[in-house]
């Protein structure tokens, strides 16, 4: 049996809205689980449960909290319909954008970031943002960048996504031997994430890690950097 439609949501909510407007309150605040679990508790509705809440939104509404991922669906969305003005405000949300809310900055830099073909260049690029938002002042080189924060100078090897055969991450390492000068200085080899390389940094004795200050950086389809 096929489960509610967004006409059957959208005749709830209009429902619920009037009767805060009659009532005397300054807001509505609607979760898309506990809405979901009242029109449709049978069937998988929670897409259209969402666009539902969506299309109703106007000009001055508020989403509290926004779901998880980047669909604009999920049991956590959370928005305030404020009851001042119903008539005249115009929709948040037109039709054309199919009730989904307009992507934060946060999310467009997110999907901008999934979008890059994830190569040299790219991968310096993300480490370059990275350095940046923690307080980092760097120098680029070839495939090298110079980080400097402090007293503190960290020299990280950018090795993304080239022409050839893919080397492993011991060969790597050999090459990176090469630039080091000292072992105040940290050293990182920066590449596209992988459980291939994750593996092999692990079976890397952490005595030898030590020795050299050196750690591997690794971006992910998603350009999330993280440190090991």
């Amino acid at each position: 049996m096929k489960g509610p439609g967004i006409k059957d949501y959208l005749t709830v909510l209009t429902i619920m809205k009037e009767d805060a407007q009659n009532e005397g309150k300054e807001y509505l605040e609607i979760n898309s689980k506990q809405l979901h679990a009242e029109v449709s508790p049978e069937h998988a509705t929670m897409p259209t449960c969402c666009q539902a809440i969506y299309k109703l939104m106007l000009e001055g509404d508020e989403i509290i909290q926004r779901p998880k991922g980047t669909t604009g669906f999920g049991s956590h969305l959370t928005v305030r319909y404020y009851m001042k003005d119903l008539e005249n405000r115009k929709r948040m949300f037109p039709d054309k954008k199919r009730g989904r809310p307009a992507k934060t900055e946060e999310e467009k830099l997110a999907a901008r970031r999934a979008k890059m073909k994830r190569n040299t260049e790219d991968l310096a690029n993300l480490i370059k943002q990275w350095l940046q938002d923690h307080g980092w002042r760097y120098e680029e080189k070839k495939d090298v960048i110079e980080a400097y924060q402090q007293q503190e100078k960290w020299i990280i090897n950018v090795q993304g996504i080239k022409r050839g055969r893919k080397q492993t991450l011991p060969v790597k390492i050999s090459e990176a031997l090469k630039i080091i000068e000292d072992t105040t200085t940290h050293y990182s080899i920066a590449f596209n994430d992988s459980l291939s390389y994750r593996r092999q940094w692990s079976e890397i004795p952490k005595a030898v890690k030590n020795s050299l200050n050196m750690s591997v950086i690794l971006a992910d389809k998603k350009g999330n950097i993280v440190k090991i």
